[in-house]
């Protein structure tokens, strides 16, 4: 189903199930940041400071307050595009905060970003709340993240495509055919932003899993695009 304004549409999914993300609990893939990778984290000063966070909020828990503060907007926003109600969605990101808080002593980082644990909690939420209430599931797109989507892997970079409305019916149209755990892998990349990596952290998978994935969901949207573009 396609709706919204100009420059901006919702595709909804009706009654489809998301793929189920490991829950959060003591023995869970989640809290043991599963993928073993021996990186250096950068001399950023944010990072280093973040680091520093985390290190108190493992014993103090009024110490989590500056990751609270710094990712609660994100991690809102992460999850409104995916519920489209205010209320459940502060609800639901008050859930993963607690979790978070609760979790933060058995994370390990591992040199993967702190914000990619934090969206797996969140959508862990997310799945949990469409498996209990049998709900309307949407994927946000804007005019620069159809754009995006519509240019990755393409030879003409010079033409924004996502200008011509027609276009922008055929790929939600196209976008709505997708399995649910393709849909997740599009919206993850294109639309939340994030990289490889932090998909890899999110998915419980490994990033070179997470990049093959993602590029066969784009071959088979472009797959679609054709079909429907040829029919009409």
């Amino acid at each position: 189903m396609l709706g919204g304004c100009p420059g901006h549409f919702s595709v909804c999914f009706n009654g489809k199930s998301y793929v189920r993300v490991p829950d959060l609990d003591g023995a869970s893939p989640l809290l043991r940041s599963e993928q073993r990778i021996d990186r250096t984290v950068e001399n950023d000063p944010q990072r280093l400071e973040e680091e520093g966070w985390i290190a108190a909020a493992r014993t103090d828990p009024a110490a989590f307050s500056p990751l609270y503060h710094r990712y609660h907007k994100p991690i809102f926003l992460f999850i409104l595009k995916r519920v489209h109600d205010r209320d459940l969605c502060s609800d639901l990101a008050s859930q993963v905060f607690l979790k978070a808080m609760g979790a933060i002593g058995r994370y390990e980082g591992r040199g993967l970003p702190f914000k990619a644990w934090l969206y797996r909690i969140a959508l862990n939420e997310v799945l949990m709340h469409f498996r209990k209430h049998k709900g309307k599931q949407y994927m946000e797109v804007t005019t620069p993240q159809a754009s995006a989507l519509l240019l990755s892997g393409s030879e003409d970079q010079e033409v924004d495509r996502s200008l011509d409305p027609e276009v922008m019916s055929v790929l939600s149209s196209a976008l709505s055919r997708l399995a649910p755990g393709q849909a997740m892998l599009i919206e993850l990349r294109f639309f939340d932003g994030l990289s490889f990596l932090e998909m890899s952290q999110v998915l419980g998978v490994a990033e070179a899993a997470a990049k093959m994935r993602t590029h066969r969901v784009l071959k088979t949207l472009r797959e679609y695009m054709t079909k429907r573009t040829r029919s009409s």
